[in-house]
């Protein structure tokens, strides 16, 4: 029989215990994190993040001057403002996902300046009287997927210091 007298929690007990729940409630809380937020999003979005990643990446790749990081040609004969085509752009970077329950993704291509954003404003920027805009106009859509990357752009005063080359997808 046992004695409970005798036999207590020791110290090694309650240090192997404490650990083992707080390795429990972090990996959780880890694994949890991304799918939590996730919640709160439209299906549209979760879906079109990816697109969105892709098409941007594909961009400032596609068009980066050789030896630089996220310097992108724009005024150049086979620069952004020259060439881009969203429809080309849709297929050379495989986001034509058509399937018999959804229809291809439109997307946005939007160059936002750092001092337009350093007052608030998302707007476009403009140079020269030309849109730093392609695709079809965002206004009174929702749902819509997101993402930016930082560029700067050659043989432009936009940009100063940087600018957000800003795509979006729905």
């Amino acid at each position: 029989m046992w004695d409970m007298d005798t036999r207590a929690q020791t110290p090694q007990d309650f240090a192997v215990g404490v650990s083992v729940l707080l390795v429990t409630v972090i990996g959780v809380l880890a694994f949890v994190q991304g799918s939590a937020v996730g919640v709160y999003e439209s299906p549209d979005v979760q879906r079109n993040q990816p697109i969105a990643d892709r098409a941007a990446t594909h961009l400032v790749e596609h068009y980066s001057v050789e030896g630089t990081r996220n310097h992108i040609r724009y005024d150049t004969s086979d620069g952004i403002k020259t060439t881009l085509d969203v429809d080309k752009l849709k297929s050379n970077a495989g986001l034509n996902v058509a399937t018999e329950r959804r229809t291809n993704p439109s997307i946005n291509i939007t160059v936002v300046n750092a001092s337009v954003l350093a007052n608030g404003a998302r707007d476009h920027a403009v140079d020269d009287g030309d849109s730093l805009a392609w695709g079809p106009s965002t206004d009174g859509r929702t749902n819509i997927a997101s993402t930016s990357r930082v560029v700067k752009l050659t043989n432009t005063d936009q940009c100063d210091p940087v600018c957000w080359l800003v795509v979006r997808v729905w």
